[in-house]
Order: structure tokens, then sequence, then C-alpha cells
């Protein structure tokens, strides 16, 4: 400003000193005609000024012109970053909006998503449980196949045994009568010999005679006694007969617990035990048979014995005549031949001694044979007391089983009840969740709201963009960066959108997957769809219980009724057993077709068992099937962490973008701050234009009074060059020391122009650069813009593809309802299938009782089979008794007829009786010892049954 002062007072001096040269022009032309060369050359370099001036007014013109346009443009941005700006912050309060909406629905699946773990992990201990009762079951039912089996195998012997009893009783009523007829025969021998040995016997003998034969008597009586009674317990109703009869002692055999049988049943038993009696009798078959083979030799010898007697007997009474003649006078004419009938009866003696040695090492080798027969009877019945024992813990543990069974029972209603608790607060959370779903209901309807709202923002900033796309379409490389950032925000606001129709669909499919809740795999949903699809499963499996319950709730009663029928059936079936009973005095007419009925009822074991192994192949399928299942929940529950961890992730990608949101805003607010800069530095320039705008119009109008000056000095010159004047005069000399200060001065300030130009380049340059800069930072920007939207691609596609696992899962949580379905019906038939079972195993712990009762009637007759054969053989004892006796009245005959006068030759030999009487005297003495010692045997034999 200083300098403009300065020109403008060097002008105005000018001006004066032009006056003063025109004042003075007439005295001066002629001095001024040496200087035309000096005005030439200041023409020429005025109009050198005049060609710069104006080349530096273009110049100024230009930069003017850049100048506006740079400030429109600046004006244009920063109206542009003022609405990018609002549109920023409205998007940043939509996707806080959308966050905030998408992390409570996150909240409340989660929440659901923790309730359903919880029902899922109560489901699997049931599940778990129901296992544990299913294997344990299983192991019941094992053990029950094991007991059948062995029942099976014990029924098979107890047949052979029961059919082997069954002949030997057969035999023993046969021999019984032949030792009735025997019995009869040696009592009237008996009578007819006693009377005989009162006659020839003398005192001693005679009393002896009494006791042998009072002690004959009383085991007559007693062997009686007991043959009676083997009649007794031998007759077809022996059942009933055997409580009432006086040797019993016991309480009758228990047949209470056969009242859920049939008649089938009943006879099923029967014919059982009566197959374990034969078994039995089989058994003592053979011992009996070698009994009565060593009777029969016993029986042979003694008749033989008896013939002997017979007619030794005779042979003393013709003896006895003889003697009585050889008492008369014709006494010594007979001797001769009563010697000779002496040594005739002395060699039947020797006979009869070595036959008496050979019947007593008979007797010895079967008395023998008793005692191993004896002991091996023992042994069989301690064998079928021990096993009679093992049948009893058998049946205690069976009972224990029971009890244990019914435990078990009561702990499953007790389960049964606190799942109908479980039901009931179940019910309860429905109602809870469905109230939960009332509000997500509403909320969702204000997020549709609200969405709605959004879009039509989004529509009004859309069309406000499109115009504004417009206007700036004309504009620079910056202004169609700036589209392509306002189109990179369309996408953005094109993806909000999506995301709000992705939101909009899950709010959808969030009434639409409400059968998922019961199961764990739906943790990973961040929608209300899993909730809906969850109570929809519920409901239905309320419903589903509500009607099995009702399907129960009859069948119950269904069951009940047949109860009462089955009830009925056994009051019916227990008069059948009545009159069975009364029938089973024909059981031998009835005896084939009680084995045809136990070949069928054998046939009827083997499928049941069939059916029993069916079933427990069934129930094996299903205890893999549920190990499947828990395998699947196992890799369905990975599956869902891996979910949540996916779900995790992308949470932090979107934290991450959001950063990148504000980072973009930071950088935004910065950009703004530059271009306000730039617009301050815009103004200065301007009004930097505006002065040198003035600058060069003062410039100009110097020019022009320099021109006019000029040509008036020019015409000054041209005047007095034609008046002649040469010398200069000191007017021209000081008009040209002033064009010259006039000439300094305009080449200073075009130098202080050039100056100013310089640094209004320099700005310009410096706000090139910073423009270049903020394009740079708009190119990066859509960069991370267009990596974001490929990021937004790529969590589409992996939210799209966990959409379809969700569905794939949804198929699979179906089908794995439907297998639980299945599993639980076939939990069902095998509980049904143990109650049968249990029913089986308690029939067949009747049908032990009822065979150890028979075991114990059975054993009872062998006591009286046993007592039988020893009543057998101290009637061998008495035979041979008797025949000693009978051998004994002989010796003494004979001695009596030597003592009556015979020669000393038979007297010597009559010696070897007396001492062959020791023998007959131990073998007297041995049959009186034995029924000493079997006597305390007998009575064990017959009171260890009742014991």
């Amino acid at each position: 400003m200083e300098s403009t002062g300065d020109t403008g007072e060097q002008e105005e001096s000018a001006a004066k000193e032009t006056d003063e040269t025109h004042e003075n022009g007439s005295e001066d032309v002629c001095e001024n005609g040496g200087h035309e060369k000096i005005t030439s050359e200041q023409k020429t370099q005025i109009k050198s000024l005049r060609e710069r001036v104006s080349s530096l007014q273009s110049v100024v013109d230009q930069l003017q012109q850049e100048k506006g346009e740079v400030s429109r443009q600046v004006e244009d941005l920063t109206q542009r970053n003022q609405q990018l700006r609002q549109d920023l912050g409205q998007i940043e309060q939509l996707s806080l909006q959308l966050q905030r909406d998408k992390n409570a629905a996150l909240d409340i699946s989660n929440s659901k998503a923790e309730e359903a773990k919880s029902t899922i992990e109560n489901l699997q201990k049931k599940v778990s449980f129901l296992e544990e009762t299913v294997n344990t079951l299983q192991t019941e039912s094992g053990s029950a196949h094991a007991t059948l089996d062995r029942l099976r195998a014990e029924q098979s012997r107890t047949a052979e045994q029961n059919q082997s009893l069954q002949d030997s009783v057969r035999q023993l009523r046969r021999e019984r009568d032949k030792l009735a007829k025997r019995l009869e025969k040696l009592s009237l021998s008996e009578k007819e010999q006693v009377p005989r040995a009162e006659r020839g016997g003398a005192g001693q003998r005679r009393s002896q005679l009494d006791c042998f034969v009072r002690s004959v008597e009383e085991d007559r009586n007693y062997f009686k006694e007991e043959a009676e009674r083997l009649r007794r317990m031998l007759r077809p109703g022996r059942a009933e007969a055997a409580p009432r009869g006086p040797p019993s002692g016991r309480s009758p055999p228990r047949q209470a617990p056969v009242k859920g049988g049939s008649y089938d049943s009943e006879l099923m038993r029967l014919l059982r035990e009566r197959d374990e009696l034969q078994g039995m009798l089989d058994k003592y078959e053979r011992h009996l048979s070698e009994i009565q083979a060593n009777v029969k030799v016993l029986t042979a010898d003694r008749d033989k014995t008896a013939v002997q007697y017979q007619k030794a007997q005779e042979e003393i009474a013709h003896l006895r005549r003889e003697v009585m003649k050889c008492r008369s006078p014709r006494a010594q004419k007979n001797a001769v031949t009563a010697h000779s009938i002496l040594k005739r009866v002395e060699a039947e003696r020797d006979e009869a001694t070595t036959d008496l040695k050979r019947m007593t090492t008979e007797r010895d080798s079967l008395r023998e044979r008793l005692k191993i027969s004896q002991e091996t009877a023992i042994s069989e019945r301690a064998h079928l007391e021990q096993r009679v024992e093992d049948l009893q813990s058998t049946i205690f543990t069976l009972e224990q089983e029971h009890r244990e069974l019914k435990s078990k029972q009561a702990m499953m209603k007790e389960t049964m009840m606190d799942m109908e608790e479980e039901f009931c607060s179940l019910s309860h959370k429905l109602n809870s969740t469905e109230d939960e779903l009332t509000r997500s209901r509403k909320e969702c309807s204000m997020l549709r709201l609200s969405s709605t709202q959004m879009e039509s923002a989004l529509n009004d900033s859309q069309v406000r963009l499109n115009a504004r796309f417009t206007e700036l379409q004309a504009t620079q490389e910056k202004n169609k960066q700036l589209d392509e950032r306002n189109d990179v925000l369309l996408q953005q606001v094109s993806g909000l959108r999506d995301e709000v129709t992705n939101l909009q669909s899950t709010v959808t499919d969030l009434d639409q997957r409400r059968h998922a809740l019961q199961e764990q795999l739906e943790r990973e949903s961040t929608l209300l769809a899993s909730t809906q699809s969850q109570l929809d499963d519920k409901d239905k499996l309320v419903r589903s219980l509500k009607l099995t319950v009702e399907e129960l709730e009859t069948s119950a009663e269904c069951l009940r009724e047949t109860a009462i029928g089955r009830e009925r059936e056994l009051a019916t079936l227990r008069r059948k057993l009545v009159e069975a009973e009364e029938e089973l005095a024909s059981v031998a007419k009835v005896k084939e077709g009680a084995l045809r009925e136990n070949a069928l009822l054998r046939d009827d074991l083997d499928k049941a068992r069939l059916d029993y192994q069916a079933l427990q192949m069934k129930l094996e399928d299903s205890t893999q099937e549920a190990e499947s299942l828990q395998q699947k929940i196992q890799d369905y529950s990975s599956d869902v962490s891996r979910l949540e961890n996916l779900v995790a992730s992308k949470e932090q990608e979107s934290e991450e973008q959001l950063e990148g949101k504000r980072r973009a805003a930071a950088q935004a607010e910065k950009w703004e701050e530059k271009a306000r800069q730039a617009e301050g530095t815009a103004n200065d320039l301007r009004r930097e234009l505006v002065n040198s705008d003035a600058e060069k119009r003062r410039l100009k109008d110097k020019t022009e009074s320099l021109e006019a000056s000029l040509q008036e000095v020019g015409d000054i010159i041209s005047v007095r060059r034609g008046e002649g004047v040469r010398s200069p005069s000191p007017y021209a000399m000081m008009a040209e020391r002033s064009c010259n200060s006039q000439v300094a001065q305009l080449n200073r300030s075009l130098l202080l122009a050039e100056d100013d130009l310089r640094q209004a380049q320099t700005e310009r340059a410096a706000t090139l650069t910073d423009l270049e800069k903020t394009r740079e930072l708009c190119v990066k920007l859509d960069s991370s813009k267009e990596v974001v939207l490929r990021e937004l691609d790529v969590c589409r596609s992996e939210v799209e593809l966990l959409r379809k696992q969700l569905s794939s899962e949804r198929l699979s949580m179906k089908s794995l309802e439907s297998m639980l379905q299945s599993t639980r019906e076939k939990e069902l038939h095998s509980q049904i299938s143990s109650q049968e079972r249990h029913a089986e195993i308690q029939l067949l712990r009747d049908k032990l009782t009822m065979a150890e009762s028979k075991a114990n009637s059975q054993s009872r007759e062998l006591a009286q089979l046993r007592s039988r054969s020893e009543q057998l053989e101290n009637d061998l004892d008495i035979t041979k008794r008797q025949l000693s006796t009978e051998r004994f009245e002989r010796e003494r005959a004979v001695q009596e007829l030597r003592l009556q006068g015979l020669s000393s030759s038979p007297s010597r030999r009559s010696q070897s009786p007396r001492r062959s009487w020791s023998p007959e005297r131990s073998f007297r003495a041995s049959p009186d010892r034995l029924p000493t010692e079997r006597s305390p045997e007998r009575s064990v034999m017959f009171m260890e049954p009742y014991n």
C-alpha cells in the first residue's frame, strides 16, 4: 500500500511538471530535439510493459477464475460433507438401534436356549435312568432265562424220576401183595410149628420159642402197619389223605401261590411233578430191582429150606415112631436099620451144615450189598436234600428279586409322579414363554414400524443423494469419486436394508421355528424363531403327553376290567382246580393225554423262549439306538458350540466394522476441518485478488496517464523539431527523469505483483496437494468400504449356510424325535414284557413250591420204601431164624435119640452139631442185633422228611 501511495505522489509531481513544460513548451521545443531517441526507446519499453501488464492481467483473470471455481468446489464439498455427516449420523443411529435390538434378541434367545439346555439335560438324565432300568430288566430277564433253563432241566430230571418212581411203586405194590401172601403163609406155618415145638421141646426151649414168636409177631404187626401206611400213601388221592395220616407231622404242601395260574398251568405243574417223581423212581428202580433179586434168591433158599424142613420133620416123626418101635422086643432087629438111618441123617446133617455155611456167606454178602445200597440211598437222599435246599435258596433269591422289582416299580411310580410335576412346571413355563412371545411379537411390530420409518428416511436420503449426484455429475474427478463414495454409501444403505429384511425374515423364522425347544441345538440362533419353534414343540409334546396320559388311563381302565375278568376267571379256575384235584384219582387214565399236553406245553415254552430272545434282540437294538442318539446329541452339542464360536467371531467382526465406521467418521471430521482451512485460505486469496485487481486498475490509470503525457511530450518534441531547436532544455531533462523514476516504480510494482503471484501459485499448489490428499483418502475409504462390503457378503453367505445347517438340524431333530417316540414305545413294550416275565417268574416260583412239596412227598415215599425194604430184610432174618430153630430142633431130636441108647460112634459124631451150634447161635444172635441196629435208622428214615 505504501508503494501505491508513492506512485500517486510521483504521478501528481509528473503532472505538475508536464503543466510547467506546456507553459514553457514554446521555449523548450528546440532543446528536446536530441531526446527523440530516448523517447522512442521509452515507447518501446512502455509497449513491452503494456504487453507484460496485459499478460499479468490475463494471468490474474485466470487465477480469479480458478479461485472462484475452487471456492465453489469448496462450498460444494462443505455442503456435501455436511449432508454426508448427517447421513452417517442417521446410519450410526440406525446401526446402534439395530445392535441394541440384536443384543436384546440374543439375550432372550440365550436365556431360552439355557432353559432348553436344562430341559434337554433333564431329558438326558431321564433317558439314562430309563436305560439303566432297561439294563437291569435285561439282566433280570437273563437271570430269569437261566432259572427257566435250570428249572426245565430239573423238570426233565424230575419227570424221569417220577416215571421211575411210579414204576417202582407198581413193582413195590406187586411185591407187597406177594409179601403179604408170603406173610400169611408164614403165619400159618408158624401157627402149625408152635404146637409142634411145644410138643417136642423142653421148658427152656419153649420159653425161647415163645420170645422168638412174640418178636416175630411184633415185627409182623409193625410191617403190616407200614404196609397199610404204604397203601394209604400210594393211593391216587394221597394229596388229600397225607395231612390226615398219623405219620405226617408236617403242614400240607403249599398250593396258595398258584392263584394267578389257569387250569392249563395247573395241569402242566402236575405233569411236571409227575415227571419229577418218575425220574426219582427211575433212580430208585435199580436199587429196588437189586433188592428184589436178592429177595427172590432168599425166598428160593427159604422155600428149599422149608421143603427140607418138612422132610426133616417127617423123617424125625418117622424116627420117633421107629424109636418107639425099637423099645419093643424087636429093637435088636431094627438096630441095624436105625444105625443106617442115623448115618443117613448125619450125612444129611453135614450137607445141611455145608448149606448153612453157604447161606451164612451169602447172608454176609447180602448184608454188604444192603449196606452199600443203604449208603447209596443215604447219599442220594443227601443229594436230594441239598437240591431241595438249593431250590429253596433260589426261591428265596427270586422272592428277593420280586421284592426289588416291586421297590423298583414303586420308584418308577415316584418318577412318574415327578414327571407329572415336571409336566406341570413345563406347562407353567409354557404359559410364561407365551407371555414372552406376545411381548417379543410386540417388540417385533415396533421393530417393523421403526424399519419402515428407516426405509422411508433412507428413501428420502436416496432421493436427495440422487439429486445431488445429478448435480455433481458435471464436476471434476473429485466429484466422480464423491459420487462413487455415495454409491458405496448407497450400497451400505442397501446392505442395511438387507439386514433389516434379514431381521424381518428372522422374525418370520421365529414364527416358523418353534419345533425345536426340547433340544439344545438352537443356541446359536440369534433370532426369536428358536423360541417360537420350541414353544410349538412343547405345545405338541404337551398335547401328545395329554393324549398318552388319556390313552394310559383308558388302558389302565381296560387293564382293570381285564384284571376283574381275570379274577373271575381265576375263581372259576380255582373251582376247576378243585374239580381237577377230585379228578386226579384218574391220573393213570389221563397220563397219555397229559404227556401230549406236556409236549405241546414244551413247544409253547420253546416259542416263548424264541419270543423272549426276539424281545431281547429288540431291547438290544433299542439300547444301541439310544446310544447312537446320545452320540448324535453330543455331536449336535459340539456343532452348537462351534456355531456359537462362529457367532462370537461374527460379533467381533461387526464390532471391528463399527470401529472402522467410527474411524471413518473421525477422518471425515478431519477432512471437514481441512476443508474449512482451505475455505479460509481461499477467502484470503480472494481478498488478495481483489487488492491485485485494484492495483491493476490503478496501474492501468497510471499507464494511461503516462501514455498521455508521453504523447504530449512527443508532440512537443515534434513541434520543437519543426522549429529546429536541438539543444536540450532543462524541462526535457526533468521529464525524462520523471519518466525514468515512474518506469522504475512500475518495475518495482511489477516485481511486487510477481511476488504476490508466486505466493498465490504456492498457495494454489498447497491447496491442490490438499485436494489430492483428500482424494487419496476418499479412494482409501472407498477401498475399505469395498473390503467391508466383501466381508458383509461373506457374512451373509455364512449366515445362509448357517440357516441351511439349521434347517438340516431341524430335520434331524424331527427324525430324532420320531426315534425317541419309537424308543419310548419300545420301552413301554419292554415294560409290558417285563411285567409278563415277572408273572411267568411268579408262576415258576409257585411251580417250584409245588415241586418242593412233591419232592417232600416223594422223599416220604422213598423213606417208606426204604422202611419196607428193611421190613423185607427183617422178614428174611426171621426166616433165617426159623430155619436155625428148625435145624436146632432137628439136632436136639438127634441128640435125644442118641441119649436114648445109641452107639458111641454116633455119639462122637453127634458132637459135631454142638460144634456147629456156635455159628448157628451167632447166626441167630446177629439177626437179633440187626433189628436193634436198624430200628433207629428206620426211625430216622421216617422222621427226616418231616424235619
